[in-house]
């Protein structure tokens, strides 16, 4: 995402990250191992070393307004216009 961004001129020193799990937040800032999470593979810390070296910050974001739930799960009528509206989407007539 850096180099594209880059390629179109845009230099950001700083990327945020807005996650709605507490417990994903909590694991990634935290760098010590849990029993709990020994079926992590390595690959994936990475998110750690890019934490701690401060080019990404992770942000909380509330459940109500996390717009991408739109496309990961299956929504109330209500939540899914919501959704849309925060994304900036058009909502098709009734």
């Amino acid at each position: 995402m850096k180099n594209m961004l880059q390629e179109l001129g845009i230099d950001q020193d700083r990327y945020v990250l807005k996650c709605d799990n507490q417990s994903a937040i909590y694991l990634a800032k935290n760098s010590t191992f849990h029993s709990h999470t020994k079926h992590i593979d390595i690959r994936y810390h990475w998110v750690r070393d890019v934490l701690e070296e401060k080019k990404v910050h992770l942000d909380k974001v509330h459940t109500d307004e996390n717009w991408l739930d739109m496309m990961t799960k299956v929504l109330a009528k209500k939540k899914f216009e919501d959704c849309c509206q925060g994304a900036g989407l058009l909502l098709p007539p009734n």
